[in-house]
């Protein structure tokens, strides 16, 4: 008599199980990565615009300020090399405008950053900031196989001047949109802005950044000093300024490769236990085979 073989032993279900599961789970995953993009492209649309608005930039030919600004600049940068005790510098919202408009450094901040005004606490400023939009397929005129027709942040920041990292950045407090409500998930992308990491480079304006070890607001006034004793605040790191979306790339890839790590294993072992099984199955079934045909 052959003796009865399990049903385990000879149905591969449970193994399928797991490699369907696998396969859904990761399909799930694309498809969250494929969504993402799409919601968050709906969720800028609400506070941003399809046409940019031209902010103004201040004339530089034959204007006696802006020569009359990048000497005291440059003045500002030989006291710094030179010598060792304190040194100021304040910049009123007219002449940040147009530094803005005499050096290269600062040349992608033309027509899209103005400086309204400047009160006791902090700097109002008129922006047009260029986003990502909708992702959509690329024409034939276009580079890449994805790409996204750009949207406009159009509004007005209220932030503060801070030093970091021999840097000078702007702290955003808040951001005013006309007719619209910012979500404050944006608001954590948006809450420093580095607009003068290109000047770092600056022949002229690089240096005496460097040397900085103070920066805030004074009588309607940006200031900048160097303080004898003072040491410039921390190094801000570039992942500060990409929180969001990248952690969320990251999130998902590694928790792609864990899923597929732990399915495949289970997929493995259980594919290796229903092997053994039916082995084992195979060989009490010769065993009896061999009982019969003994005399």
């Amino acid at each position: 008599m052959v003796p009865a073989v399990s049903a385990t032993a000879r149905s591969p279900l449970s193994g399928c199980a797991i490699l369907i599961g696998g396969v859904l789970m990761l399909v799930f995953l694309i498809g969250f990565s494929i969504w993402t993009p799409f919601r968050q492209a709906a969720e800028i649309e609400r506070f941003t615009r399809e046409s940019p608005v031209e902010l103004e930039v201040e004339p530089v030919e034959g204007n006696p300020a802006a020569e009359a600004l990048r000497t005291r600049i440059r003045a500002f940068g030989e006291q710094l090399e030179e010598g060792e005790g304190e040194v100021r510098l304040g910049l009123g919202a007219e002449e940040l405008n147009l530094a803005i408009a005499l050096y290269p450094a600062m040349e992608e901040l033309r027509g899209t950053f103005r400086v309204r005004e400047i009160d006791d606490e902090s700097m109002r400023i008129d922006i047009c900031y260029g986003l990502n939009g909708r992702p959509r397929l690329a024409r034939d005129d276009e580079e890449g196989f994805v790409t996204s027709d750009p949207r406009y942040l159009v509004g007005t920041i209220h932030g503060h001047p801070v030093l970091s990292g021999r840097e000078l950045v702007l702290r955003v407090d808040e951001l005013e949109v006309e007719g619209a409500e910012i979500p404050e998930g944006f608001m954590g992308h948006f809450s420093t802005l580095r607009l003068f990491e290109a000047s770092k480079t600056d022949p002229e304006i690089g240096p005496a950044m460097a040397r900085l070890t103070r920066a805030g607001i004074e009588d309607g006034r940006l200031v900048v000093a160097r303080v004898p004793g003072e040491e410039p605040p921390g190094v801000v790191s570039d992942e500060a300024f990409r929180r969001g979306g990248s952690r969320i790339a990251t999130f998902l890839g590694f928790g792609t490769l864990l899923f597929l790590l732990v399915a495949g294993t289970f997929a493995y072992r259980g594919y290796r236990r229903q092997l053994r099984e039916m082995e084992a199955s195979e060989a009490a079934g010769d065993a009896g085979g061999v009982d019969k045909e003994a005399p």
